[in-house]
């Protein structure tokens, strides 16, 4: 019998449903079986994962890595490196680039400079501006199209100007455009001149601009709030009247209202609709705000809430978004805030977050697995090539350690930005192994892989 590439024994592998004791044995980047426990399979290198459990590779959704434009912020070779330390083994890449990737020729210009330095499998957004361009876009490799429904009330990066849409009539013809393609249309509502006006009425104007008056307007519903709820309201309505398989970003940020609306839609409307939970609306509390100050831009308002929309279906993935800038950047939001680049680092500490979850109680591995990998990759049309642990899949792994600790320190962090959103915080529970395509990338938190291993997976379209 010819000698798998990889065998990975003595583990329990972990479906979305499920979890057994098995053997998975990798050939040619694919799961070429999966074996009763105990029995020993030929392999050229073999994984003992005695005492860890063996899950489809892990998924992140959200990531900026701010190529091409931006790239003394982050890179995708430094990104896609903190993602493979993380345990994720597939992202997808946002828009708000220089140049943004709205165009064919900008798509193209993006995947070419992109391409020889991933560590991890990734997708590309297109961007959504223009509807004539949307097909072309999808038809390219675009695994959807991403679109700002909104401005930063100081015109301040990453709410790149030109990216907004806020002409509804053109968000509507973009929503008849997107869903010709079938392709999900990812969407970060708002309703950009209500925030402008209320928190410089209310904040801005009165001097009242530090971070910690941020966090007071981020509490309020002014920042990242009630107009974002106020958006999501108009864009529902508009997905169901184009037939727009709608993708809703940052749940987790918006106020309860927000969870309301989509419970209707989804529940009671039936509307093909899908929503992505940041897990810093679970776990970044006040004090660790406060603490990172202008490196984190929300923080758990409303914990329960979110939590509830993970049990009740309406969140549908769980995301720990990644939005680095340079400690430079954001050096002045001590004093104003709403004039620094907003964002918060999360490739590296989305996953051991979500197992210390785990073992808290208020996750099971199995809902990691289903809100991390199977239905990302459903939503997007990747299943079953990716999103399990199926024979013919792709051989994308991430291996955990329930029983391993950390804590979050800027020293040990990969991405270029330096710093983490989460500095200080324990986590128990961490991923040890991630492979993709059967090639081992992470190993204890050794970095294996080389930049360009990580390939470009295009969306159904261009399937």
């Amino acid at each position: 019998m010819k000698p798998f590439d990889l065998v990975i024994e003595n583990g329990t592998v972990v479906t979305a449903t499920d979890s057994y004791s098995g053997t998975i044995a990798i050939s040619d980047g694919k799961v070429a079986a999966i074996a009763a426990p105990g029995l020993k399979l030929p392999a050229e290198k073999t994984v003992d994962a005695t005492g860890l459990h063996v899950l489809p590779g892990l998924w992140h959704v959200h990531c900026h890595f701010r190529e091409p434009g931006h790239t003394y912020k982050e890179d995708f070779e430094t990104g896609t490196r903190a993602a493979a330390a993380g345990g994720i083994t597939f992202c997808i890449d946002m828009t708000n680039n220089t140049p943004h990737p709205t165009t064919l020729d900008t798509f193209e210009e993006k995947k070419a400079m992109v391409a020889p330095k991933a560590h991890v499998d990734y997708a590309l957004y297109g961007g959504g501006l223009y509807p004539k361009t949307c097909s072309e876009l999808v038809k390219a490799g675009a695994i959807g199209i991403k679109i700002f429904n909104t401005r930063h009330v100081k015109e301040v990066y990453p709410y790149i100007t030109e990216l907004g849409v806020l002409d509804h009539g053109i968000l509507y013809e973009l929503y008849e455009a997107i869903a010709e393609t079938g392709v999900v249309g990812s969407v970060h509502h708002d309703d950009t001149e209500w925030v402008k006006r209320l928190t410089f009425r209310d904040f801005i104007d009165k001097g009242a601009t530090s971070n910690a008056d941020y966090m007071d307007a981020y509490e309020k519903g002014y920042m990242y709030g009630h107009g974002m709820v106020a958006g999501l309201a108009s864009s529902l309505y508009y997905a169901r009247l184009t037939g727009l398989r709608l993708h809703v970003l940052h749940l987790g940020v918006m106020p309860v209202g927000a969870y309301e609306l989509l419970h209707h839609a989804k529940h009671d409307l039936g509307q093909d609709v899908t929503a992505e939970l940041e897990t810093a609306a679970l776990f970044m509390n006040r004090e660790q705000a406060e603490k990172v100050g202008p490196a984190s831009y929300l923080w758990a308002v409303a914990p329960e809430a979110g939590w509830e929309s993970v049990r009740n279906g309406v969140a549908d993935f769980l995301v720990g978004e990644h939005a680095p800038h340079s400690i430079e950047d954001i050096a002045d939001g001590w004093e104003d805030n709403f004039s620094v680049p907003l964002g918060i680092t999360g490739a590296q500490e989305f996953i051991p977050l979500l197992l210390n979850a785990v073992n808290e109680g208020r996750l099971s591995l199995s809902d990691v697995v289903r809100f991390c990998a199977l239905a990302p990759a459903q939503r997007f049309g990747i299943y079953p090539k990716k999103g399990a642990l199926e024979i013919g899949s792709d051989a994308d792994v991430t291996i955990v350690d329930l029983h391993k600790e950390t804590v979050f320190r800027k020293e040990d962090m990969h991405s270029k930005a330096a710093m983490t959103s989460w500095e200080g915080m324990k986590a128990k529970g961490m991923p040890v192994y991630t492979i993709v395509r059967g090639g081992i990338v992470m190993d204890n938190g050794r970095i294996l892989g080389e930049p360009g291993y990580g390939a470009f997976t295009p969306g159904i379209a261009a399937a």
